[in-house]
């Protein structure tokens, strides 16, 4: 098991110190954990490593979304998870083909990760401090960790691996109450008769009206975003279509748009779902963004995003079918509008918001939930941990102020340009420079990568 380390009143020291014991930071202290005698240590808030956001609920009804076939943490063992499903309970009986296409529960996934690095055993498992690291600096050519604790550690590397960090609710509404939709037992808190207000239509809205539906919810829910447009369901039995992208490369936002409808439009021609058109972009859509240049890239964040991330961040097929259904019941209406205010009125919550195309009106809830995703600017991060860095000079803002600055395999960037020494960061933070940055097929890949580059720096040192 991992071990946990009440935090020393002087600094203790460590080879290297992975901030965010989340999914991208048991991968790092997996990988990192293979080389002998490399002392590692894993910050992690919340006790038990290897859940972060995605994977610590507790709910039986938030799934992957991906399928089980695709989500082993190691590229280089594809159907570890696979395996590891087969010894679960959940799986007896279940047929390999019925496996692999299964979108398992995500509070599994986190088992699943769990178990892998509890498998080091005691003596080669990574140090676990149980508490929020809150400021970095240097120290000659290491780092000082400070904690929430006011404790401190170094370190002769850091990698970043805080993950997807909360998006604040728009303009006057930040300073209202508010269910936070990662707060998953808030959310199965709220009354079955409640009205429910959800600000936002992504993933996080989908895994909220789930678990109200789990409840047996017979309040009413409005949901509304800007654009009023939510994840689309997976095919079954989706296969990238054939081809390669090099006829999008030169294009910019809209005929890359109008291309990619004509795939989708020849692959249903074809018999096949249009998903097979988007699966084959998955492995280039690095190259397609780092190919824009920044005006570029604006108009796709303007204009095309939402479209994007419907098209390429779907849900499983169930899921969608439950989502269908509460809207069919009248449970469930997602409208497109602008927000003007959210504020306390009588006991209750009044939302003043314009419908597309309509006229301002008020909607009152009983309980208003804030499922806007994760915060992607640098300038907005919450907490204290990355402004602080970013006051030490230590980080910068990514392209288009969107995550952190970086280079090749996860160094990180200080204002400058210049690489920092010994400090390393993957998944969302470095959203900017790679965009597709946040699933699990990309985030093993970069926690191996960052892994090999710590122990050459370390080595060479």
């Amino acid at each position: 098991m991992t071990a946990a380390v009440p935090a020393p009143d002087s600094p203790g020291s460590v080879d290297v110190l992975v901030i965010g014991g989340g999914a991208c930071g048991a991968l790092v202290a997996l990988h990192l954990l293979d080389q002998d005698g490399l002392r590692v240590a894993l910050a992690e808030p919340r006790h038990a490593p290897a859940r972060g956001v995605a994977y610590s609920t507790p709910r039986a009804e938030h799934l992957l979304n991906v399928n089980a076939a695709r989500m082993s943490a190691f590229d280089g063992v594809p159907d570890d998870f696979l395996a590891w499903l087969r010894t679960q309970p959940e799986s007896a009986g279940l047929d390999d083909a019925v496996l692999a296409a299964q979108f398992a529960p995500r509070r599994v996934y986190g088992r699943y990760l769990q178990a892998r690095l509890d498998a080091h055993g005691a003596r080669a498992s990574p140090a676990l401090h149980a508490d929020a690291v809150v400021d970095l600096e240097r120290e000659g050519p290491d780092f000082i960790a400070t904690f929430a604790s006011g404790a401190r550690l170094q370190a002769r590397a850091v990698v970043l691996a805080i993950g997807s960090l909360p998006a604040a609710l728009p303009g006057r509404a930040r300073a209202l109450a508010s269910v936070e939709a990662w707060d998953y037992e808030a959310v199965a808190a709220i009354a079955p008769d409640a009205d429910v207000g959800i600000i936002g239509a992504g993933l996080s809205m989908v895994d909220v009206l789930l678990t109200l539906q789990a409840n047996g919810h017979r309040g009413r829910v409005l949901a509304i975003s800007r654009n009023g447009l939510m994840p689309l369901a997976h095919a079954p039995g989706t296969v990238p279509q054939p081809g390669g992208v090099d006829a999008l490369m030169p294009l910019g936002v809209r005929a890359r748009m109008r291309m990619l409808r004509q795939w989708g439009a020849d692959a249903v021609a074809q018999g096949r779902p249009w998903q097979d058109a988007v699966e084959r972009l998955r492995p280039h859509v690095r190259a397609l963004w780092q190919a824009w240049p920044d005006p570029e890239r604006r108009r796709f964040l303007r204009h095309a995003v939402r479209q994007w991330d419907i098209h390429r961040h779907r849900i499983a097929p169930g899921v969608a079918a439950i989502v269908d259904d509460m809207d069919a019941a009248g449970v469930f209406s997602l409208q497109a509008g602008r927000l003007s205010r959210i504020e306390a009125r009588d006991g209750r919550v009044a939302i003043d918001w314009t419908p597309r195309g309509g006229t301002p009106t008020t909607t009152v809830v009983d309980v208003i939930v804030n499922a806007t995703g994760m915060e992607k600017r640098l300038s907005r991060a919450p907490g204290r941990l990355l402004p602080a860095l970013h006051a030490r000079g230590l980080i910068a803002p990514g392209p288009l102020d969107l995550g952190l600055a970086t280079r090749g395999d996860g160094e990180v960037l200080d204002p400058n340009g210049d690489v920092v020494p010994g400090l390393w960061t993957l998944g969302a933070t470095r959203i900017g420079d790679l965009w597709e940055t946040i699933a699990m097929p990309e985030l093993r890949g970069q926690a191996a990568r960052v892994a090999v580059g710590v122990r050459q720096a370390l080595a060479g040192r």
